[in-house]
């Protein structure tokens, strides 16, 4: 039995920025590319949308991160360790979200998905990268 889809697009607000202009266009960014995703797994048996979006997701996840990381280490930043450890964890829950969703497209896995992908980026943007911000 089919369900619907739960999640929405994410609309990009002022309060998500940390005041890194760099950073900031690279989360804007990211939401871009989580609501392609969205619209991909809208389409449920478009696997090949899928996995090219996931894969960009990847490659601009882990080029973003570096780019925190680069900043964190030009600023001294004292939470780099735990902050760089957020970002290792997350690219190997991406790489098993991807994994999972791509061998069974079932419609709560795809909601799962995408719920997981667009929760941790809000949060961490929100947290972990406002904290970054305001620190350096």
């Amino acid at each position: 039995m089919a369900t619907q889809q739960t999640t929405q697009r994410l609309i990009w607000r002022d309060e998500y920025l940390i005041g890194v202009d760099e950073l900031d266009w690279e989360h804007q960014d990211l939401f871009q590319r989580l609501n392609e995703l969205h619209d991909a797994l809208a389409k449920s048996g478009d696997l090949d949308a899928i996995e090219d979006c996931l894969g960009e997701i990847h490659a601009r996840v882990e080029s973003h991160f570096a780019l925190e990381e680069q900043y964190m280490r030009a600023n001294k930043f004292a939470g780099y360790d735990a902050h760089k450890e957020e970002h290792d964890e997350f690219l190997e829950v991406l790489v098993e979200l991807a994994k999972g969703i791509l061998d069974d497209p079932e419609p709560e896995r795809r909601d799962n998905l995408e719920f997981q992908l667009q929760a941790w980026v809000i949060n961490h943007v929100i947290t972990s990268d406002r904290d970054l911000a305001t620190t350096v």
